[in-house]
C-alpha cells in the first residue's frame, strides 16, 4: 500500500468500483523476513532499519478519505465480515472502498518497533 497510495485518487476520479483490503501490520514484513533470514547485523541487533511503520501510525482510512474513497478500519476479527460486506455493497453501488485490517506481525524481528531517531527541527541553525 505504501508504494501506491495515489491509487485511491485514481479510483475516486474515474469511479473505479474496487474493494481495497490493507492488512496493516505497521511493518514491511516481507522485507524484514528477508533481512532476518540473511542473518546480518539487523537480525543480530533486532534493529531493522526502515521496516517499522508506526510512530506515528499510518491511518489508511484517512488517507483514502483524503482522496475521495470511503472506508473503515477493522481491529477485531468479528468485525471483518461485516466490513467486507459493506465494502462489497459500496463497489456494487459503483464506488471504491477501503477496508484496513489491523493484523499482528510474525516471524523473526516481529517484536521490533525500533526506528531511526532523527529530529530535523532540532538541527536548524536559524529559525524561520
Amino acid at each position: 500500500m505504501m508504494y501506491s497510495a495515489g491509487g485511491f485518487w485514481t479510483q475516486a476520479r474515474y469511479h473505479v468500483p474496487v474493494l481495497t483490503v490493507v492488512w496493516n501490520n505497521r511493518n514491511y514484513q516481507t522485507v524484514r523476513h528477508a533481512y532476518y533470514a540473511y542473518g546480518g547485523r539487523m537480525a543480530s541487533s533486532g534493529k531493522y532499519a526502515g521496516m517499522y511503520l508506526g510512530d506515528p501510525d499510518i491511518d489508511f482510512v484517512k488517507l483514502a478519505s483524503s482522496q475521495g474513497v470511503g472506508g473503515e478500519r477493522v481491529e477485531v476479527g468479528r468485525d471483518l465480515r461485516p466490513a467486507l460486506q459493506r465494502g462489497i455493497a459500496a463497489t456494487r453501488d459503483g464506488k471504491p472502498y477501503l477496508v484496513e485490517v489491523l493484523v499482528a506481525r510474525y516471524g523473526g524481528g516481529a517484536e521490533s518497533t525500533w526506528h531511526e531517531s532523527f529530529n530535523l527541527a532540532s538541527r536548524r541553525t536559524r529559525l524561520v
